[in-house]
Order: structure tokens, then sequence, then C-alpha cells
């Protein structure tokens, strides 16, 4: 392996050498005649081996002349090769004239110094058939010698380096991202096979004393006491009570005994006469739980009206507002103008 103070050495001796040798020779050539005037400039004319710079061509085009450029394609010698060149870039001036610039990227990868030929610009306009040449410019190519003289040392092997958080960051949050829109599209495409709205819509919760009123019509329409099911009526007839008052009132009343219960409800809940068909519904209900009674047929129908009356009577009613304009006319009688005035 090439020591690093030898590279130094030769690096420093290369660049003397082409420093020198192109001291005489400027990075830009201009060349005039009348009104014409052409340069060509380069960045540096001393750069490293696989270097870029910049090669720019410049024209001062008086009105009524045409120069022509000239044309490369990838290459300005055998040495100098072109990277990349850009369209002409034409600005015109107040007096008609116009500046034309035109810029290629070169390099080389030849060391030592490379002479760049005279650039020809052709000159075309009424009377006028000629053309101009720019002087011949030098770039200077620095190069590594290889000492020889020197041992060989292996190639050291890459340097394994633990794996960053910065590194896994991106591909495991891209994965995740990945894994979302998966599994979106799996569950849109479900709803979308089972006729199903994409998004679930949210239902308003339904008043208190609507879903009580529609439970007493399904017990009414269930016919359970006529059918000799006498437990089964009061307990539902019951639980839907007790549903309605918890909801209404904000009570817990589901699990509570028939006493518990109506300690709950006071005068400013309900009115006393409530609070008694309420008493009736649950000792009733008590009896024909606990204590096996039957009651009569009239008791049972009483019962679900209590129940009715209870929801009915303590229902939050829903007000609409009506804003409604009145004006009162008096029309004058027997041709007399009657007086309006307040």
């Amino acid at each position: 392996m090439i020591g690093l103070q030898t590279i130094k050495k030769q690096f420093q001796r290369s660049f003397l050498l082409l420093s020198f040798a192109l001291l005489l020779n400027p990075a830009m050539a201009q060349e005039s005649e009348d009104d014409f005037k052409v340069s060509v400039a380069l960045d540096t004319n001393v750069i490293a081996i696989g270097d870029q710079i910049n090669l720019k061509l410049s024209v001062d085009q008086p009105k009524g002349i045409t120069i022509g450029f000239p044309v490369f394609t990838d290459s300005i010698t055998k040495n100098i090769e072109i990277v990349r060149q850009w369209a002409s870039d034409t600005t015109k001036k107040k007096d008609g004239s116009l500046k034309i610039n035109k810029r290629f990227l070169i390099t080389s990868f030849d060391g030592g110094v490379h002479k760049i030929p005279p650039f020809v610009f052709k000159l075309n306009g009424e009377n006028i058939n000629n053309i101009i040449r720019t002087d011949t410019m030098q770039l200077g190519v620095r190069s590594f010698e290889i000492d020889t003289t020197k041992a060989n040392f292996d190639i050291a092997m890459p340097i394994h380096t633990p794996v960053s958080f910065a590194e896994v960051a991106p591909w495991a949050g891209g994965g995740l991202i990945l894994i979302a829109i998966l599994f979106a599209a799996y569950y849109f495409y479900r709803r979308y096979k089972s006729n199903q709205p994409l998004f679930k819509s949210v239902v308003p919760a339904e008043p208190a004393h609507v879903i009580a009123l529609r439970k007493l019509e399904e017990i009414d329409n269930q016919k359970l006491w006529q059918s000799g099911h006498i437990k089964q009526y009061h307990s539902d007839l019951t639980d839907a009570v007790r549903n309605y008052l918890d909801k209404r009132f904000g009570l817990a009343t589901l699990e509570s005994t028939t006493d518990e219960t109506l300690d709950a409800i006071s005068e400013d809940i309900m009115h006393k006469d409530l609070i008694s068909d309420l008493k009736v519904i649950l000792e009733r209900a008590d009896l024909a739980k606990f204590a096996k009674f039957q009651p009569l047929p009239d008791e049972n129908q009483l019962s679900l009206k209590y129940a009715y009356r209870i929801v009915e009577k303590t229902l939050i009613k829903e007000t609409v507002k009506e804003e409604t304009e009145e004006t009162n006319q008096i029309e004058p009688t027997n041709g007399q103008e009657v007086d309006k005035s307040v």
C-alpha cells in the first residue's frame, strides 16, 4: 500500500510542474474583430484527474450578423471529454445586438498537460463571410504515480458496524403504514361485499320514554297473563318501569327491592299519585313472583295502565319554538278613516 507521505509528495510535485507549465497559459482566450467579440473561458486550467469543470463560450453578436458556434459531440479532444452541454443562452441588448453564451461540462482521465485547439466561430452577414479563431489553451490534469518500491499490503476488510435506529426506523414505519393500508382495504372490501356502508353511522340514543313505551306495547301484545304466564308478565312489567326510571332520573333501581326503589323516588321527582301507582305495580309483582299470588284479570290490566301513566306523565316533552308575526290592521268603515295609533 502506498504511504500517505509518498502520495502527498507526488501530488505536490505534480501540482508544481503543472502550475509552472500552465503559468503562461491563462484559463481564458479572447478574440475580437471590429464589433465582433468572442471569448472562451475555463473555471480553472489545472484539475485533478476525473474532476469536472465548466468550459464557457461567449459571443457579442452585432445586429444583422450571425455568428456560428463550433459544434462538439462527446469530446473536445481525445483527452478531454464532454460530460454535458447546455443549449445556448441568448440575451438581447438595447442596441439590437445579442449576447450569446454556451456552457460545456468537461473532464479528463489522462494525466498531463493537454492542448485545447483554437475554437472557430463563423461570421455570416451582408458582405461578410469570415471566421474568428481563439487562442490555443492548455488544461493540466494532475495524476498520482505509484511507488513500486514499497511493499504491498492486503486490502483491509470492510468494518462491520451495528445497525442504528435511524436506519431501521424508515423501514419499520413503512411496514406499519403498509399493514394499515392492507387492513383498511380488507375491511372496506368485506363491507362492500356484504352490502354494508363503508362507514358505520352513529345512531342517536333514543329517549327513555320512547324505549319504555315500546317495551310496554310489546308486553301488551305478548298476552302473557292471558296465557297463564303471570309471573313473567309482572317481571317484564317491573323491569320496563325500573329501566325507564333509571334512564329518566339517573337512578339505579334495577337491582333494588321495592322498598329501596320507593325510598329513592321522592315527590320532587314524581307526583305522589304516580308514586302510589308505582307502589301498586311493584308490590303486586312481588306477590306474583314470590308468593305465587294470582292477581285478577282487572288487576293485571291495571298494572299495565299504571305503568303507561307513569311514563306519559314524566316524559320529557320536545318543544319546538315557533315565531309568528301578527299584524293587526283596522280597515276604514263607512268611508271614515280610523286612527291606528296606540
